[in-house]
């Protein structure tokens, strides 16, 4: 597994902000923005990825990040990095700690929202986020991915 953040950053550009036929919308309608505003950290996880979560909690606002990628360049399982993600926003509540692992290929109306190549932990404030998702909700977007409950995110 060799992955680097030039590796994440074409996926976002070319994947997550793209428009999908499926539904007319990107995965993330706010990826383009983020990416041109520079608010998007990617870095490789540390060994203590839980300490690492948690220093990235800390410093998130102050850099006035969006969203702050981390990606494994070792294995990893899904469980295991379901359970880090539980425990570290149990830690830090105020963030969604979200992610993505190349087990489970995300697809949905035919589209792959997983980037498949690494494992990734997705870091956003949640208070950003629950904003974003009702913007979204108002836009129909949930409604053009024909997701029913978007709570399930977070």
């Amino acid at each position: 597994m060799d992955v680097g953040n030039k590796d994440i950053e074409k996926w976002i550009g070319q994947v997550v902000a793209k428009k999908h036929k499926a539904s007319g919308k990107a995965i993330c309608p706010f990826a383009q923005r983020a990416i041109e505003d520079k608010k998007i950290q990617i870095a490789v996880a540390k060994e203590d990825v839980l300490a690492q979560i948690d220093h990235c909690c800390g410093l998130f606002n102050v850099l006035h990040m969006d969203v702050v990628v981390l990606y494994f360049n070792h294995k990893i399982t899904e469980k295991k990095l379901a359970d880090i993600c539980k425990k570290a926003h149990t830690k830090n509540k105020t963030f969604a700690v979200m992610y993505d692992h190349p087990d489970n290929d995300g697809k949905h109306k035919g589209v792959s929202f997983s980037f498949g190549k690494a494992p990734l932990i997705f870091i956003q404030d949640l208070a950003k986020l629950k904003h974003a998702q009702r913007i979204m909700e108002h836009d129909g977007y949930y409604k053009a991915w024909g997701i029913k409950d978007y709570a399930q995110f977070y």
